[in-house]
């Protein structure tokens, strides 16, 4: 048994959540959970030090219906929000995935129209057919899409036409360099393009006034970023939107997403 299984039977694992606001970052419209390791002898354990060997070991499609499963109980805590749940390559293509989706959502009592699954290019390019495929079916029993990290792969339009997507995340490697001008030109492109095909834009990464400003200006529809809040426990995201927590910036907060 590897050291991940261990850890998930061990319930080492749990979930942060990082809002997604509007863009005048006035009020929250959904979360993305973000898995946390926490490791009794070694502490937290960065993500990137997991998933993507769990991935190449095959550990993902445990961790990742477990993360599935508990994002949906959790965000039945939140009836106006949306949650967002990243899939991983391997996972999106194991056998019976959109089953498994519409048990997780029922299984908790979670409306499948306020589960979002964030997917990146990788799950699309490898079997584009099957993909398109399987991402129609998901639409079809109400769940929506998201392209994750867009601009740091292959970033083609022509799946842009072809894939059955709610909305882009512009990566915050685009958002952090927004002062620099092509950065900026190619953001300011990606938003209006994906509003001209009817997709939402979430910008990742926003961190300063200045990025807000511009991504408002931009039209951009929601943000997420250490200017309005860092992942947090689940209880906090039910006082915050409880009015009794005020909103964590990324002084108070230290990255591990």
């Amino acid at each position: 048994m590897s050291a991940l299984i261990r850890a998930l039977e061990r319930q080492e694992f749990s979930l942060a959540y990082q809002p997604q606001t509007n863009s005048n970052g006035s009020s929250v419209a959904g979360v993305e959970a973000l898995v946390r390791w926490t490791d009794p002898e070694r502490g937290a354990v960065a993500p990137a030090d997991f998933v993507q060997a769990a991935e190449k070991s095959g550990d993902i499609d445990q961790l990742g219906e477990w993360a599935l499963r508990r994002a949906c109980r959790d965000a039945t805590r939140w009836p106006d929000l949306f949650v967002a749940v990243n899939v991983s390559p391997r996972q999106f293509r194991g056998p019976d995935f959109v089953d498994l989706v519409r048990d997780a959502a029922s299984s908790a009592g979670l409306p499948l129209e306020r589960l979002e699954l964030e997917i990146t290019e990788g799950a699309y390019f490898d079997e584009p057919d099957r993909a398109e495929a399987e991402l129609q079916a998901l639409r079809a029993i109400g769940v929506s899409i998201a392209l994750d990290d867009f601009g740091t792969g292959y970033s083609s339009l022509s799946y842009l036409r072809r894939l059955p997507l709610n909305k882009i995340k512009i990566d915050k490697s685009f958002v952090s360099d927004i002062h620099v001008p092509h950065s900026a030109s190619i953001v300011t492109a990606v938003i209006s393009l994906a509003h001209a095909l009817d997709l939402k834009v979430t910008a990742e990464g926003v961190e300063t006034q200045a990025q807000l400003e511009f991504l408002r200006a931009a039209k951009c529809d929601y943000i997420q970023g250490f200017l309005f809040s860092g992942p947090v426990e689940p209880q906090q995201i039910s006082r915050l939107l409880a009015g009794d927590a005020r909103p964590i910036g990324s002084q108070d907060c230290r990255r591990t997403d």
